[in-house]
């Protein structure tokens, strides 16, 4: 592939992934969205089931002759973050916004659709498309809702893709992870309880901010110090609430955080060592402390021979120096559900201009994408399809 090839579709796709942008919703209140979905699909002639696990879609497109079912999931959610971007396609809704590339994988699921229709796939390939449009996936385990729905249970899905915007690389370029790919991760809870009373009489009191402020100061050498540096472990408090006033020392104290790590054994050392700091911390500050650990994504896992079949058919596609290998993240995604039924792969679609270079990450009120990147995930996610579903 020399250069950026821009399909016929891409004045379509860019309509496409503008209107999502400026009309996102957040996790599991996606009803403008799939009906959106819905409606473009039924334009295409697509067999669309909707309401799956909520507001998630499966657009089944089938040919005439039995062979291979393959499968291609796109997320949906948006995130409640208020866009800060001056583009005239910016988010229409206060505090929600598309900042994770969601959009854009609709817009390519739904290319990938009318590529294969307008082929006329279903008279002339072989085996069974399903287009899986999952909700909430920031947060909500949408994948795992689907699946418990029961609507793949008849479904013999041999090899499941997915893409995700990565801009980190350029548009044009690839990263694959063979094996782990994404961190398992974990919500922590902790209540701190101590006695109340007045800030002027500190010694009357026992202070469950001071033992939190300790506590999460300690909290950070635990991957440190308790985790072989060859592993890697990420333990991060993003909440901690407490008191009412300046002068009241506070009953009690909350803090919440998460937890990631790529190997089991390693988050069982890391809940057990929290359990031990939590209480040292009783012992030290005469607090009472309650630590709940609530399991959250599993870990995503590729599947060692869809990696090598999707290696080798992006190197065909897009050039073998613009396909890299990479490391894990430790962010979470919840196509780990799939994964754990079916062997698929993630792959990270490169999404920055290369004359710009990389300007913002996921999850920030200014990240956008290059929209040649819709062309780029349409033609490689085809070609995937195709290849897994062998000669026609």
């Amino acid at each position: 592939m020399s250069g950026i090839e821009l399909s016929p579709l891409h004045g379509w796709l860019v309509e496409l992934r503008r209107d999502f942008h400026r009309n996102p919703e957040v996790s599991y209140g996606e009803l403008r969205t799939s009906r959106r979905i819905a409606e473009v699909l039924r334009e295409m002639g697509v067999e669309v089931q909707t309401g799956i696990g909520g507001t998630g879609i499966l657009a089944r497109i089938e040919s005439r002759r039995p062979g291979p079912v393959v499968a291609f999931r796109a997320d949906m959610d948006a995130l409640p973050l208020q866009e800060l971007s001056d583009a005239p396609y910016r988010s229409a809704v206060p505090g929600v916004m598309h900042a994770c590339g969601h959009d854009g994988h609709m817009t390519i699921a739904l290319g990938v659709a009318r590529t294969l229709m307008e082929e006329e796939w279903p008279a002339r390939g072989r085996g069974k498309v399903l287009i899986v449009f999952q909700p909430a996936e920031e947060g909500g385990a949408g994948a795992l809702a689907m699946l418990q729905s029961g609507a793949f249970d008849g479904e013999p899905i041999e090899a499941i893709f997915a893409g995700h915007m990565h801009p980190e690389l350029p548009v044009g370029h690839i990263g694959i992870v063979p094996g782990v790919c994404n961190a398992a991760s974990d919500s922590v809870r902790i209540r701190i309880t101590g006695k109340g009373g007045h800030g002027a009489q500190p010694h009357r009191c026992v202070d469950p901010i001071v033992a939190g402020a300790a506590l999460v100061t300690q909290l950070q050498s635990l991957v440190s110090r308790s985790i072989s540096p060859i592993d890697s472990a990420v333990l991060t408090i993003g909440q901690f609430v407490a008191g009412t006033a300046s002068n009241i020392i506070p009953q009690e104290a909350f803090l919440n955080g998460t937890l990631r790590t790529l190997r089991p054994e390693v988050r069982d050392a890391m809940v057990e060592r929290m359990g031990q700091m939590v209480k040292g911390l009783e012992l030290t500050y005469g607090v009472k402390v309650d630590l709940e650990i609530i399991p959250g994504y599993p870990l995503l896992v590729n599947d060692s021979g869809v990696v090598e079949m999707a290696r080798h058919v992006a190197s065909d596609y897009l050039g073998p120096d613009r396909v890299h290998i990479e490391l894990p993240r430790m962010g979470a995604e919840d196509f780990a559900y799939f994964l754990q039924r079916t062997p698929g792969v993630l792959l990270r679609l490169g999404c920055h201009n290369p004359e710009e270079g990389f300007r913002y990450a996921l999850h920030s009120p200014h990240f956008d994408m290059d929209e040649r990147a819709l062309d780029v995930g349409v033609g490689l996610f085809v070609r995937l399809i195709k290849h897994r579903l062998g000669p026609a």
